[in-house]
């Protein structure tokens, strides 16, 4: 199964959501492979991974010096835009735990690069080249290539995919990548402003039809490639009071309910589970967030107490950690 985590909306808690959902779901099934894949420029949950926010962005930096990373693929398949390379595995980050001894030794990896961004053009421009004819389909297929070519090396893998909220030609990529969608939103009316806009690009809803053919979703319905379902929206960094949404978070969270039974209604964009199994309520997570990225560090590994984050000390508490590792597991029980 191929999971991405986006929403056309920034700073929801994707690429964090990404980091502890693949962790978990690794430490719950130790006979399968779980691959993440870091497609937003920024890279984030490349730092975190590979050390976290204090060790990683050196790891990195060295990393795409040598030409390892999802821009160092795209690199390649930029010189070779219709065909695989054959080396689509090279990419793979198949000892992490010599970056990060916290991972289980069943995580795998492909790193982010910021050259995304400097790639995008590119990406684009040849895709909608007229000659041949299936151009758009072979560059958009890229990153599926990449998984492919993984799944051919280690068998019985789901993979867990981190997106920018941009809607970008490489987030096209991660799209088509994908089989389920998980869509985190917060508490505010630009999340649920973001479900429409999701309808929109991925889907082809609403006035997106005014574009006709130059649409993604046309284009990739017409050349029949599968959309993703949606997966689950968790309602991500709630304020909580006995374990449930504050009234004024709770509200804002209806509404995107409301706006995701709309998308249902115009039958264009599918769903993997039923309508009341389809949401998540996750708490904020405050310094357990903090700590787990800063030290690369698992939410089951993660030790209460304080915790040096460059010149601070930060407070790991047991009974908002607890709370929060509740509704991971029910999240990563769905999948």
């Amino acid at each position: 199964m191929r999971y991405a985590i986006w929403n056309n909306k920034g700073g929801t808690g994707k690429t964090f959501l990404t980091f502890v959902v693949a962790c978990e779901y690794a430490n719950k099934h130790p006979d399968r492979n779980v691959v993440m894949l870091d497609l937003c420029p920024q890279a984030n949950l490349s730092e975190i991974v590979l050390g976290g926010n204090a060790k990683g962005p050196k790891i990195l930096s060295e990393l795409i010096e040598k030409h390892r990373t999802i821009g160092g693929y795209f690199d390649d398949r930029i010189d070779s835009p219709q065909k695989v390379t054959g080396t689509e595995a090279t990419f793979l980050i198949d000892n992490l735990t010599s970056y990060n001894k916290a991972l289980p030794s069943n995580v795998f990896f492909v790193a982010g690069d910021s050259s995304l961004e400097l790639q995008a053009q590119t990406i684009s421009n040849i895709s909608t080249q007229p000659l041949p004819l299936d151009s758009w389909v072979n560059v958009h297929n890229w990153l599926l290539d990449l998984i492919r070519g993984i799944e051919a090396k280690l068998h019985n893998s789901v993979f867990f995919i981190d997106c920018n909220p941009s809607f970008a030609s490489y987030t096209e990529l991660a799209i088509l990548a994908a089989e389920r969608l998980i869509v985190p939103c917060s508490a505010d009316g630009s999340s649920a402003r973001a479900v429409d806009n999701m309808g929109r690009l991925v889907y082809g809803t609403g006035n997106a039809n005014e574009y006709g053919t130059a649409t993604f979703s046309f284009r990739a319905r017409s050349n029949h490639l599968a959309l993703p379902s949606i997966h689950v929206v968790t309602l991500n960094r709630s304020t909580q009071y006995d374990k449930k949404a504050s009234r004024s978070f709770d509200a804002m969270f209806q509404e995107i309910k409301r706006r995701i039974a709309n998308l249902e209604k115009t039958g264009l964009v599918q769903f993997s589970v039923d309508f009341d199994h389809r949401f998540m309520d996750i708490p904020d997570a405050h310094s357990v967030a903090v700590a787990c990225s800063y030290e690369g560090t698992p939410l089951s590994s993660l030790k209460m107490g304080p915790h040096q984050i460059h010149d601070k000390m930060v407070q790991v508490n047991s009974a908002p950690y607890k709370h929060y590792e509740e509704c991971l597991e029910r999240l990563v029980a769905t999948l």
